[in-house]
């Protein structure tokens, strides 16, 4: 069996599709001048009067973001004091980060934060569930 100059040809564009597709050359049909999906850290402070729960994207240019959260306080018994659906969060960056703040009644009152924060095309860019509760003091030895 003989192998043609035109079969050889088609054998090497073959391998070289397969190859780029291996190494995620194409697009796969998706934007490839768009900006890549943001990730959040988050980010908790706690003090007498309030808990603040901080989402600091991993871009400083400034970006829209949906986000769905249920807001609890005394976090061992759940109670949810607020539910925010679908709540659209504008010039987003590392130095303006989306906030939440929980006030407390009183140093000893927990707080939690569920959150799904979503780009506006729709795509989960984060979910977490993030909790404070006071600290309990460890005794010291005599």
């Amino acid at each position: 069996m003989t192998i043609t100059t035109t079969t050889r040809l088609v054998l090497a564009y073959l391998l070289l599709a397969a190859a780029l597709l291996g190494a995620g050359c194409t697009d796969g049909g998706q934007s490839v001048t768009g900006p890549a999906a943001t990730e959040f850290l988050s980010e908790t402070a706690s003090y007498d009067d309030r808990v603040e729960f901080r989402f600091v994207p991993d871009s400083d240019g400034p970006g829209t973001y949906s986000a769905t959260c249920r807001i609890e306080r005394n976090v061992s018994w759940g109670t949810t004091i607020e539910t925010r659906e679908n709540v659209q969060y504008e010039d987003i960056s590392r130095a303006k980060p989306i906030e939440i703040v929980v006030p407390r009644d009183d140093p000893s009152d927990g707080a939690a934060v569920e959150i799904e924060i979503r780009s506006l095309a729709g795509d989960v860019l984060h979910q977490s569930r993030t909790s404070v509760a006071p600290a309990t003091p460890v005794p010291t030895p005599p």
